[in-house]
């Protein structure tokens, strides 16, 4: 059912919602949805939720430096740096070190990563994956750099240059789709989509490494973060799996968590995505008799609460499978499926 339907439903039958005002009554209390307790005991307390697999805790990365960040060169000149949470990378070439991203909350830090790796060697290129805070506002940490290249998709430029983000370094070189460079001998490729970012996203990859970043995108060893790691553009998520695997890579770092991906990685969350899409698909066509239930139940007094009541059952039948599907494959199942059936209910109303 496109929105457009189900819109002029509601406005007819709210219509006739105005002969009778429902009242909640004196004493009501509102009772917020999807609201994970922090009490032992209580019927949506957080240790109802399962723990982590034993797969993807044997993966997780460790703190192994002093100054609290794992780092790791997984190809030679090539490190991976994380602080459990947020990830980056940088590169050791013979002309200098190439940065790619600086997420805040280590920014600093990974300075110290640098230089305890590659002692004495420049810092010559900052490379943005996206123009998002959280990923590069580190940035600041490297504006001492004299002479430092910071290289953005033109789109990315402009929005900093409308609206600046703390941290986040401006562009000095841009590119419209796509900039293939060599630094110190070593070939990187850039490529722009739109998978999560409202302004676009870039895509970084170097060949000789079989090393592919694309931030915010999955989770490797866990099911995505909420919404599909809150993109801006479902389709434009779903579709970039099709992208991610055109490359020949081994090396996949999404941003987020302390694992490293793999090519599987990426093939086993395409699977989880494109599922939950087909499980909303072959839901969506009862969605208004659903809603004419609903429409009864509540005495055609409420449309906007029979429609939210359809979306919801839609919803949690949706998330019900996937997480019977998926508990065994993948962590957080079941802290996110209902958010991922959500994106997909309300993708589907609107396409």
């Amino acid at each position: 059912m496109k929105l457009s339907t189900a819109v002029s439903t509601i406005a007819c039958l709210a219509v006739i919602g105005t002969v009778t005002t429902v009242s909640a009554g004196p004493g009501h209390e509102h009772n917020p949805a999807n609201t994970i307790s922090t009490e032992i005991d209580h019927p949506d307390s957080f240790r109802h939720f399962a723990s982590e697999l034993p797969a993807m805790r044997a993966r997780a990365a460790e703190i192994n430096t002093e100054f609290g960040l794992h780092v790791s060169e997984i190809e030679p000149g090539l490190f991976f740096v994380t602080d459990l949470i947020y990830q980056s990378a940088f590169l050791v070439t013979e002309d200098g070190v190439v940065v790619f991203d600086a997420p805040p909350s280590f920014g600093e830090r990974l300075r110290m990563a640098i230089e305890m790796s590659a002692p004495g060697v420049p810092i010559t290129h900052f490379i943005l994956s996206h123009k998002h805070a959280d990923h590069n506002g580190g940035g600041a940490f490297f504006s001492d750099v004299e002479g430092l290249t910071v290289i953005g998709a033109q789109a990315n430029a402009e929005s900093l240059e409308a609206n600046p983000l703390r941290g986040v370094p401006r562009p000095t070189e841009t590119f419209e789709e796509q900039l293939s460079l060599t630094i110190g001998g070593v070939p990187i490729e850039l490529a722009t989509a739109n998978f999560h970012s409202p302004d676009t996203d870039v895509m970084i990859y170097l060949p000789e490494q079989r090393f592919l970043m694309a931030v915010d995108t999955i989770t490797p060893g866990e099911a995505p973060f909420m919404n599909f790691g809150a993109t801006s553009n479902l389709q434009g998520y779903l579709d970039s799996f099709e992208i991610f695997l055109s490359y020949d890579f081994e090396h996949f770092l999404s941003g987020h968590v302390s694992v490293l991906g793999t090519r599987q990685d990426v093939e086993t969350a395409r699977d989880y995505a494109f599922d939950v899409r087909d499980t909303v698909g072959d839901l969506w066509p009862g969605f208004m008799d659903r809603f004419m239930a609903n429409m009864e139940l509540t005495e055609f007094q409420h449309g906007n609460l029979a429609y939210r009541m359809t979306m919801e059952q839609i919803r949690d039948d949706c998330a019900g499978q996937i997480v019977d599907r998926w508990e065994g494959t993948l962590s957080v199942v079941d802290l996110w499926a209902e958010s991922h059936c959500e994106t997909v209910v309300l993708h589907s109303i609107m396409h």
